[in-house]
């Protein structure tokens, strides 16, 4: 299922709005991601039931310090006078989130931008009316190459993670815990500004969020951010076969082991004992990097 076939009725009707809303997802102000979205009219009054909205995590409410968008919905039912809250329907998250780098170069028909950078292009209040080909565009993207499109594993997986509950049983089936470890993946590498946290490397198809505890080893804390670091692809590798490990202060600890591979082992000697870049938010658990060492890094050196 793609975003066209999941809005289908919403697209083909002509009474149907589209929107980019600003949401830090904080509760506190009446906004939880994919549950329900609150703003003032006498500030903003042109978003109506049944319309469609495209959610941006604004600068200062990301972990990448930089904007994304990370999903789309349906607005359900508003209640409110002035201060109103719409509840969300059809919640549609994107596995990969949209960057700022991802849009760069889009060709924008709401409105002209006229700077190189993102100055007064989005309304400051934080709710911008787009027309029907930009919510087409942005959403193509979203979709990009994800291979499984699964909304209610994915919206069930990212409240999960806000929620603390990190659970995700094997009888789930395939497709539904592909879908949850990408949003995993995704949350994890945000955290590290979608970087990689060893070599610096940045290219998306490049990275991975990879568990510093097994998938495998622990069904309770598969979707924990903590439980991630953002790698490429060789990092992760050499990580996850036990090549190297990190001490509690993040340090690069490599093994010492006979590696029949040179260009393996010049690549490990390379890293040895640099410190790992941390994360804004989210760092590894030190029992979580203890398991590594003793499960993972010693099974590998013996």
């Amino acid at each position: 299922m793609n975003y066209s076939d999941f809005f289908y009725d919403e697209l083909r009707n002509p009474n149907t709005n589209f929107f980019i809303l600003d949401s830090k997802g904080d509760s506190s102000i009446g906004d939880i991601d994919f549950e329900k979205y609150s703003w003032h009219r006498s500030k903003y009054n042109k978003v109506n039931v049944s319309d469609l909205a495209i959610f941006r995590r604004p600068s200062k409410a990301s972990e990448t310090y930089k904007f994304y968008f990370y999903g789309a919905a349906k607005i359900g039912q508003i209640s409110g006078i002035d201060g109103v809250t719409a509840l969300l329907k059809k919640p549609y998250p994107f596995v990969e989130h949209i960057h700022m780098e991802d849009v760069e170069h889009f060709k924008w028909k709401f409105k002209n931008r006229n700077r190189s950078d993102w100055m007064y292009f989005f309304n400051q209040y934080g709710m911008n009316q787009i027309n029907l080909l930009d919510f087409h565009n942005l959403m193509k993207l979203a979709d990009g190459d994800v291979d499984e499109i699964d909304p209610e594993a994915a919206t069930e997986a990212h409240q999960d993670i806000q929620r603390g509950n990190y659970s995700v049983d094997d009888k789930e089936g395939k497709v539904k815990i592909r879908v949850k470890h990408g949003v995993f993946s995704s949350k994890v590498k945000d955290q590290y500004k979608v970087s990689c946290a060893i070599c610096g490397i940045k290219t998306r198809s490049f990275l991975i969020g990879s568990h510093i505890i097994p998938w495998s080893a622990d069904k309770t804390i598969r979707l924990d951010p903590s439980n991630g670091i953002c790698l490429c692809t060789f990092h992760d590798k050499a990580f996850d076969q036990g090549y190297f490990t990190l001490d509690d202060d993040l340090k690069i600890r490599t093994s010492k082991s006979e590696i029949n591979d040179e260009i393996i082992k010049a690549e490990l000697s390379k890293i040895d004992g640099l410190k790992l870049t941390k994360p804004t938010i989210n760092s590894p658990q030190k029992h979580y990097l203890k398991f590594h060492r003793d499960k993972v890094f010693e099974k590998f050196i013996k």
